[in-house]
């Protein structure tokens, strides 16, 4: 749950506009083509391997239908490719002969609010709770489907009992501060933050999600530092660099502003807020052609064009 600034750029006419170049410094095309070779043929090996294991786990259940095992890994590979139908099957398989499998319970109740069946997933975490109490990841999904809902009262009792049960979790703080955000309790949401800091000092979204609150707050400074400490923990945060670069435009640093938001686009090409931002900058600075074809690119980005 990273948070984003951005803000919009209001103009009469948006014209569309050929692709643009993302960064100025970057590895050769040779270079770039070797790697993402390299890449495919990795991916295209994984891919053989799986479908090796699925005639295997299916030979295996052909077999033996109660192979638990078999079911289970073979959800696996249903989900990580995204034929969730399929791992549904597989998991609600697993879990009719034993139902006391809570990695398979758990997996399932994943799918179920991957596809916004929160009622389902909640079901399937309180089995959990009722088959081990004291699993505070239970209670914390539990939270996350509740708050998915806007059910945010809902999402806090169940989250602190997560908490109740694991109070140094550093995820479940962070987790409870997105809630009390989302219901305007930014005291409490900066508590929880600096709580899940204390406990992982390297929680790079912990960082960025408070320099976001202290940026609401019109703390601008403060904002600035933590999403530099952001960036220190993780070089490659292009999130950070966008919401740096936003603040320098609500400053009038426009010329810093560019030049941190080209810094975003060149990690991720695909941001759209740092395009966006991008455009507002170059707006402000007067020069419109640039500006229209940031626009363009975030409104591609977001599906609008």
């Amino acid at each position: 749950m990273n948070k984003i600034i951005s803000t919009f750029i209001s103009v009469a006419t948006i014209f569309v506009c050929a692709s643009t170049n993302y960064a100025n410094d970057v590895d050769s095309p040779s270079t770039e083509k070797n790697e993402i070779q390299i890449q495919e043929e990795e991916r295209k090996r994984a891919r053989e391997e799986e479908d090796k294991k699925i005639i295997g786990y299916a030979e295996a259940i052909k077999s033996n239908p109660d192979n638990v095992d078999a079911h289970y890994n073979l959800g696996i590979i249903y989900d990580k490719r995204g034929r969730f139908n399929d791992a549904i099957i597989e998991y609600k398989k697993t879990i009719s002969l034993k139902p006391e499998f809570i990695d398979a319970r758990f997996k399932l109740a994943l799918i179920f609010a991957e596809e916004n069946l929160y009622d389902e997933s909640i079901h399937e975490l309180e089995k959990i709770t009722k088959i081990d109490p004291q699993n505070a990841n239970a209670y914390k999904y539990i939270g996350l489907a509740y708050y998915k809902q806007g059910l945010l009262e809902k999402a806090v009792e169940e989250i602190k009992k997560a908490l109740e049960i694991d109070p140094d979790n550093a995820e479940i703080h962070y987790t409870i501060e997105n809630v009390y955000h989302s219901m305007g309790l930014f005291d409490d949401a900066i508590s929880e933050l600096k709580k899940a800091i204390e406990l992982y000092p390297e929680y790079e979204e912990a960082y960025n999600n408070l320099g976001f609150i202290y940026y609401e707050q019109g703390k601008y400074e403060d904002a600035i530092e933590k999403f530099e400490t952001a960036i220190d923990i993780n070089p490659k945060s292009a999130e950070a660099y966008s919401n740096i670069g936003l603040i320098y435009c609500e400053k009038g640093m426009f010329d810093e502003a560019v030049s941190v938001l080209k810094k975003a686009i060149e990690i991720d090409p695909t941001l759209p807020d740092a395009h966006n931002n991008l455009g507002y900058a170059y707006w402000n600075k007067g020069i419109k052609e640039k500006a229209m074809r940031e626009m363009t690119i975030y409104k591609q980005l977001i599906g609008k064009y």
